[in-house]
């Protein structure tokens, strides 16, 4: 699967969020790169759609397989 720069960056920084805090939500990822909520969550929609990531019931964000490959 090909994934975009961007998209990259998203994961990288959940990832290194991850490592240094044990749940990483939304709010964190928008403050972490200085972007809007709303640009954040529809990133993280994107990254949903093609199974990289995914959110539980309280919104924290973790991994898929798929994602924690890349």
């Amino acid at each position: 699967m090909v994934i975009h720069e961007s998209a990259e960056d998203y994961l990288e920084t959940i990832y290194v969020l991850k490592s240094q805090q044990e749940n990483v939500r939304a709010i964190d990822v928008a403050a972490a790169l200085g972007f809007s909520k709303p640009s954040v969550s529809h990133a993280l929609k994107d990254l949903k759609e093609k199974e990289l990531i995914y959110t539980d019931k309280t919104g924290y964000l973790f991994f898929t397989e798929q994602g924690q490959k890349q």
